[in-house]
């Protein structure tokens, strides 16, 4: 029997300006079951970022409702969101930057998470993330000697860290080429059946959608479409 792993119901946000309000969710309702690879996609300004920055713990909902893991994001106090943030949610951007620390090695990347939420035998876990990851071999390395895909795969080692039940990934293949991309997505694919994290993909490469057990699409704030994918292809 499936679970259900995030709810959306009516979800809506405004953002103000003195001059202008902008409704960058109009009433979105979604759920979402846990152990799902979910491909979120849509054109830019349809919400799809928005929307990750709510589950995400990183940006509050104007109205509506919002569960993820049975938790109410809505009204979680901030010591509670930290704790979220922290135990709940593993994040890979775009943007290597706010991924990877330049000055830390690929394995001290690994392990800050670690430092950070107390949790022991951190060099050992790490280097199990760097096998999953194919990066063993650069452990030891920083940011400025690694290709963009490598640097690609230490961010999802770094967001698999502390154990999330929740992985958000916002266009991790956005800056990559066409190869390295289809790469980084199989990775995520065999993070998906490894760990059984929930996941969920904001991106505009087509592949996703034969590789998601789940297809969301977002237009002008609300969803257009949505699809379970039932001949899903490994």
């Amino acid at each position: 029997m499936s679970e259900v792993m995030i709810q959306a119901d009516g979800l809506v946000k405004i953002y103000k300006s003195k001059q202008t309000e902008v409704l960058a969710l109009q009433g979105l309702d979604l759920t979402v079951e846990k152990g799902e690879l979910t491909a979120l996609i849509g054109n830019s300004g349809s919400g799809k970022s928005t929307f990750l920055n709510m589950i995400g713990g990183l940006d509050r909902p104007s109205a509506g409702s919002l569960l993820v893991d049975g938790k109410n994001l809505f009204t979680m106090g901030e010591r509670e969101l930290v704790c979220y943030k922290r135990d709940t949610v593993g994040f890979v951007w775009q943007n290597n930057a706010r991924n990877l620390l330049p000055y830390l090695s690929a394995l001290e990347n690994i392990m800050l998470p670690m430092h950070i939420s107390g949790q022991k035998k951190k060099k050992e876990k790490a280097l199990e993330l760097l096998e999953q990851v194919g990066m063993t071999a650069k452990r030891n390395n920083r940011l400025n000697t690694m290709s963009g895909g490598e640097q690609q795969r230490i961010a999802i080692a770094i967001a698999l860290a502390n154990n999330p039940k929740l992985l958000l990934a916002d266009e991790p293949t956005g800056a990559l080429d066409y190869n390295t991309s289809k790469e980084i997505l199989k990775l995520i694919e065999d993070v998906n059946k490894k760990y059984g994290n929930t996941i969920i993909m904001v991106t505009h490469n087509e592949a996703i959608k034969n590789m998601a057990d789940h297809v969301i699409k977002l237009r002008d704030g609300a969803v257009r479409h949505n699809e379970r994918n039932e001949h899903k292809i490994s």
